[in-house]
């Protein structure tokens, strides 16, 4: 497994790697490239989450939404989705 990373091409922006809580905590450090109107955040090569990574996508929901940028997510692992459930939170997900 490899630690999560980012990508992005314009408005794409591809999340890969594994999401947990050392990898969470770097991502949230450098956020600076949540801008623009919209942002579609593609998690197909996504290969572990836990609640850290849910935490994550809740945190870019909320700095997104301060900014006023639209915010998607697309290719989101079931493993995330069943924790999203658990938590109550799957409803407030913008996912496609």
């Amino acid at each position: 497994m490899s630690e999560a990373s980012l990508s992005q091409q314009g408005s794409l922006v591809k999340l890969t790697g594994r999401l947990d809580f050392s990898s969470v905590a770097s991502l949230l450090a450098k956020n600076d490239w949540l801008q623009g109107d919209q942002l579609q955040i593609d998690m197909a090569d996504v290969e572990q989450s836990n609640s850290a990574g849910l935490a994550l996508l809740l945190e870019w929901m909320k700095i997104a939404q301060k900014k006023g940028l639209q915010i998607k997510y697309h290719n989101v692992p079931e493993q995330l989705l069943v924790i999203a459930r658990a938590y109550g939170v799957d409803q407030n997900l913008p996912i496609i």
